[in-house]
């Protein structure tokens, strides 16, 4: 059995389509029974750490357990319940142990996971990920060190290349995929749904390319009025969505709202006073924002966030040079952590080495002392022997603590924890691989 396995259970953009990722980030995000219920199975003693990194794009659990095979099957056994997919869970549901799992983060943190390669976004998703799971105190020291190391990686592949270079989002290949769908957006009326972050970079964007007129409606009218405002804009009520959707030529529906707010009634209403004037509805959001039964309404094109991959093939071939730094960044941070994971694997061992040392050097000294009694040594003189027996014992140990720490980071640790074990009859276990990341 291998304990400490790291291990990712979770579902994207590439193994998932909208209905089941918005099922997934509904029932993550917003179900406070489910969530619960979820946070019951993610407890020792089957999982020692867990973490759940939720996106409009991914739903992926990431945890420590001591029975990988079994905590993998609880994964998938519940998200497939919970997603009423459980005959296609094993194709939908990727699962990823140890270095794998380390190279999939790694890879999702520097943008090269995403929809949009080099989004810039992730690293903000991480961080506020991370930040829940450490509240909720579930982030032990693993999952601090491995998502420390994710974060370095996507910061190292954002300065280091030009992965990030340019507006790179999925509020920007809305826009593109808008300006696609309209010929051109010049004197088009643009309407955003939602002042949240994804509305915010949508309406910046199309402010940028400053050939249409930009609406924003949000529930809170102040934050559509903060966000018009900046975009030299318009803000309107929810009340008034109806009206705006009978101006608008574009609309991008960007909201965090975990159901429908733009209904097919509503759209084929704003259509009858729009004399066939064509429509372009792109819903960004996960879960969607726009009623997909509106794509049969007349004079009406529904895209949702899958239809960006029109707009991101370009955006790959114009960044295979980067992807390729990206990816010698992703194997030397790897391998960074591997080397720190291993070493950690001598820790239980020569925290019992020192401690059988310590007590046998405590008890020779005592017993020396006892035998010095009749000289009346002072306080300073014992002080000195102490001082001796404790040098003694650190200097004895130095060396071979470095050649083993040294053995691990090269990969041939395993044998020289086995024989320390043995020779000093120490009864930490290290015969199983405690972090075995060829898996």
């Amino acid at each position: 059995m291998l304990r400490n396995t790291i291990l990712c259970v979770g579902l994207n953009h590439t193994t998932a389509p909208v209905p089941v990722r918005e099922q997934a980030a509904s029932f993550v995000c917003l179900a406070h029974d489910t969530q619960e219920q979820l946070a019951h199975i993610l407890t020792p003693p089957l999982f020692s750490e867990h973490l759940i990194l939720t996106t409009c794009n991914r739903t992926e659990i990431y945890c420590i357990a001591d029975d990988a095979a079994r905590a993998a099957d609880t994964l998938r056994r519940q998200l497939a319940r919970e997603l009423s997919v459980e005959g296609d869970a094993y194709r939908l549901l990727y699962e990823y142990t140890n270095r794998r799992a380390v190279e999939h983060l790694f890879t999702v943190a520097t943008g090269l996971d995403s929809l949009v390669v080099g989004e810039f976004e992730i690293l903000g998703q991480l961080r506020r990920a991370y930040q829940n799971a450490a509240a909720q105190n579930t982030v032990g020291p693993l999952l601090h060190k491995l998502f420390q190391a994710a974060a370095h990686t996507g910061k190292r592949a954002r300065s280091e290349t030009d992965i990030g270079r340019g507006a790179q989002s999925v509020a920007y290949a809305a826009v593109e995929l808008g300006r696609r769908c309209l010929g051109s957006l010049a004197g088009r009326n643009a309407l955003i749904i939602g002042a949240g972050e994804m509305g915010q970079r949508a309406a910046r964007d199309l402010h940028q390319d400053g050939a249409c007129r930009i609406t924003v409606v949000s529930r809170t009218y102040e934050h559509a009025a903060q966000l018009a405002h900046a975009v030299n804009g318009n803000a309107v009520t929810f009340q008034e969505l109806a009206n705006a959707l009978a101006q608008a030529d574009l609309v991008i529906g960007a909201t965090r709202a975990p159901h429908i707010v733009l209904a097919t009634k509503t759209i084929a209403n704003a259509m009858q006073r729009r004399a066939e004037r064509p429509l372009c509805l792109i819903d960004i959001a996960i879960p969607r924002n726009i009623e997909p039964s509106a794509a049969a309404v007349p004079n009406v094109t529904l895209k949702n966030i899958d239809d960006l991959q029109q707009v991101v093939q370009d955006t790959r071939a114009a960044r295979a040079a980067a992807i390729a730094q990206v990816r010698e960044i992703i194997a030397a941070e790897a391998d960074a952590f591997y080397k720190w994971l291993l070493t950690r694997r001598a820790a239980p061992v020569l925290d019992e080495l020192y401690t059988r040392a310590e007590t046998i050097r405590q008890a020779e000294l005592d017993k020396a002392l006892r035998r010095l009694n009749h000289l009346a040594l002072t306080e300073r003189e014992r002080n000195v022997l102490n001082a001796l027996t404790t040098g003694l014992v650190n200097k004895i140990f130095a060396a071979p603590t470095a050649n083993l720490k040294a053995q691990l980071q090269n990969g041939d640790g395993q044998m020289y924890l086995d024989t320390l074990r043995e020779l000093f009859d120490l009864q930490t276990e290290t015969k199983e691989q405690l972090y075995d990341f060829d898996a």
